[in-house]
């Protein structure tokens, strides 16, 4: 008996040592101040996430999810579901009445209804114990299509990436000097743009290179750069307390428009340009000048070009200014699309959920998300350097970040730079999208839009027949003076009341 009570306050003293030298307010990165619950537990959590080229990974038992199911003690289960058909399989999944834990909504008007029809959970009482969470996102972006005092939803971060870049090789062949930031204005894109049509840029003696392309199915013709510098709003702007759509600004749409049939009829737009569908194989084939494109895409095609034309080289440039000073490349809003928690879920697995996401968006959780686990994805070499492993060469670089990049990411940007990125690239890379962001042009009616019925109703068939109208004027089928009748007809059909609807919503948020 004596011998058990000395092993027992044996026990007690080395347990009390234990306690006494572990670390105060330390916590694994990513790990809530709030109560953990209880860990030993494991949990199913079962999330439904869109996927885009290549896919999601074809089963559960992937590195990096088995590295999370360890280190939270829980089962996750991602049910991939290709984008095109994402909200068809949400809306039977949810007539089902049985919604995944959670969901990544991409669409801001899916995300409003069902926001009215009561079935996620509000966050807002919980997050003040995410710190990390809570940081990846502005005030407002976490308020954007919320209720007052309610949040449904983790906002996404994004930001600008695409500019102007231009044929570098050209110029210097035409003796061109590289406009500045403040030499650009519109005028001047356009008088480089018709030297690239008219003096044999790509020197093989035949008149086959355009200053710039278009894409016909795009609102914004995939110029948005050129529609800032005219003064049209990106979709909508604030203008005098109000919110006013691009399709009424008549004088901004006549001057764009003069420029753009001007630049068809002397050859300088692409002549196939209605039906462009992407500028991937445009950009690539050598023929064209200006091009829109973000840095990744500019180091591609680069190194495409180097089969046709060896030295080819698009470099950035600021976006073009307009006569008033108007330049801006086109910026989403960071918050309209979000990752929800179903409101069935309970508190246990509610914690976990956030303990994860909390983690996920920590430096460690970044590390592990968009790189991921080494000697599997990568390892260091010979000097020390870090490398892909062959098998994630084979499986293709950014395979590893498919959570990172379509599940969550915090607002960093350098989401497409890896560990063994080349340090020049990736610093250039980061510059890029730092520069990108010096000119927003952003949809102002992002928070409002899908507040208006009439939108969601007639929106996509009004805007087509504004749209069709604005092709054949550039095309040279119909005189720019009918600008005027499509944008009379855009406001009779149901406009106006788009206007209304939307300016109502706006009102009341303040």
């Amino acid at each position: 008996m004596k011998r058990m009570l000395s092993m027992i306050m044996i026990v007690s003293v080395v347990l009390g040592l234990i306690v006494g030298c572990t670390p105060t307010g330390q916590q694994d990165a990513g790990t809530a101040s709030g109560d953990n619950g209880d860990k030993d537990k494991k949990i199913k959590i079962d999330m439904m996430i869109a996927s885009w080229k290549g896919g999601g990974w074809p089963d559960n038992n992937h590195p990096i999810i088995k590295h999370i199911n360890e280190k939270f003690n829980v089962d996750l289960q991602i049910q991939w579901v290709p984008n095109a058909n994402f909200a068809e399989k949400l809306n039977v999944i949810a007539a089902s009445g049985k919604l995944p834990d959670v969901i990544r909504m991409d669409s801001p008007s899916l995300y409003l209804k069902w926001v009215e029809q009561g079935v996620f959970l509000d966050l807002k009482p919980h997050l003040a114990e995410y710190s990390n969470l809570q940081s990846i996102a502005k005030p407002e972006e976490w308020a954007l299509l919320n209720p007052k005092d309610q949040i449904f939803g983790i906002p996404i971060y994004a930001t600008a990436q695409n500019t102007i870049y231009v044929r570098e090789d050209w110029l210097a062949k035409l003796d061109i000097p590289i406009p500045t930031a403040e030499e650009f204005t519109i005028d001047k894109f356009y008088e480089i743009a018709k030297a690239f049509t008219t003096q044999d840029p790509d020197g093989n003696g035949k008149n086959d290179t355009y200053g710039f392309s278009a894409l016909g199915n795009s609102s914004l013709l995939g110029i948005p750069e050129l529609f800032a510098a005219f003064g049209l709003a990106n979709g909508w702007k604030e203008e005098g307390g109000r919110l006013i759509p691009m399709q009424i600004q008549s004088d901004e749409w006549k001057a764009f428009l003069s420029f753009m049939s001007r630049a068809y009829k002397e050859g300088v737009l692409d002549k196939d340009f209605i039906t462009n569908t992407n500028f991937n194989e445009k950009y690539a084939q050598g023929k064209v000048g200006f091009a829109d494109m973000h840095y990744q895409f500019s180091q591609q095609t680069n190194q495409q070009l180097q089969t046709i034309a060896p030295g080819a080289k698009f470099v950035e440039l600021a976006p073009p200014m307009g006569n008033d000073g108007s330049r801006g490349n086109s910026t989403p809003t960071s918050g309209t699309i979000k990752v929800v928690l179903s409101k069935d879920v309970d508190n246990e697995k509610r914690d976990r959920i956030l303990q994860l996401f909390d983690w996920w968006v920590s430096p460690e959780g970044e590390d592990i998300l968009k790189n991921g686990i080494e000697n599997i994805h990568y390892k260091k070499n010979s000097s020390g350097a870090y490398e892909m492993t062959d098998e994630l060469k084979a499986e293709g670089e950014g395979r590893q970040s498919l959570l990172w990049n379509w599940v969550l990411r915090n607002n960093n940007n350098t989401f497409n730079t890896y560990k063994w990125s080349d340090p020049t690239w990736a610093k250039e890379m980061e510059q890029s999208i730092h520069n990108a962001g010096k000119y927003p042009y952003k949809n102002a009616s992002d928070a409002y839009i899908f507040s208006s019925k009439t939108y969601l109703e007639k929106g996509a068939s009004l805007n087509e027949s504004f749209h069709k109208t604005v092709i054949e004027i550039i095309a040279g089928k119909k005189p720019i003076e009918s600008i005027d009748h499509a944008i009379a007809e855009w406001k009779s059909n149901g406009g106006d009341k788009i206007v209304e609807e939307v300016n109502a919503a706006f009102t009341a948020s303040k």
